[in-house]
């Protein structure tokens, strides 16, 4: 399997349309190219997941996130401000740009700004938005162990970018943000 550890070879990688497990703040995850559907469904075949079923987006910066979005109301986006970069994924109204493949059947997406370096360089550079989900087959418990995962995914489209995830111990929380209530903590 091919291993990556700079952001430009791993950024480029994506834009091929091929599958990156790539290091979070706490757990492996597989990303791809959001806007590349072949990418999306191939996770979902990887994983053995429903193709119904949505992703988190990774977004370059709070703008790039906030352009993502249907508009919001300044209190909405000074929370954003102070929940990232960070660990919170958020759900909130997609605007009209993104493709339907990556919004939930209620128009939301649920995008998250990291604050872990490795996922900073790769997204600056790559400039874009990235899926990223849970680098374990659905309904599985999430693997630890990078050499679990590489044989999980063992894929020729499949690499990985060899960073270290973060010190969190859990996948990030999820909160919506037009109820502000929490879907995961």
């Amino acid at each position: 399997m091919k291993e990556f550890s700079s952001p430009a070879d791993a950024s480029n990688w994506l834009k091929e349309g091929k599958i990156l497990i790539h290091p979070t703040e706490g757990v492996w995850g597989l990303g791809c190219d959001a806007s590349n559907i072949n990418a999306c469904k191939k996770i979902s075949l990887l994983k053995k997941r429903s193709d119904n079923k949505n992703f988190i987006l990774l977004a370059p910066s709070i703008s790039f996130a906030l352009d993502s979005s249907a508009e919001l109301e300044e209190s909405q986006i000074e929370f954003l401000k102070s929940v990232w970069p960070g660990h919170v994924t958020v759900i909130m109204q997609a605007n009209d740009s993104l493709s339907i493949s990556i919004k939930a059947i209620d128009n939301t997406i649920a995008i998250r700004v990291s604050n872990h370096l490795p996922i900073i360089n790769l997204l600056n550079i790559f400039n874009g938005l990235m899926v990223s989900t849970s680098a374990n087959i659905s309904n599985f418990p999430t693997l630890n162990s990078l050499d679990e995962v590489k044989k999980i995914f063992d894929d020729p489209g499949v690499a990985v970018y060899a960073h270290d995830n973060g010190d969190a111990l859990k996948p990030s929380s999820i909160i919506d943000l037009k109820t502000m209530e929490y879907i995961r903590e």
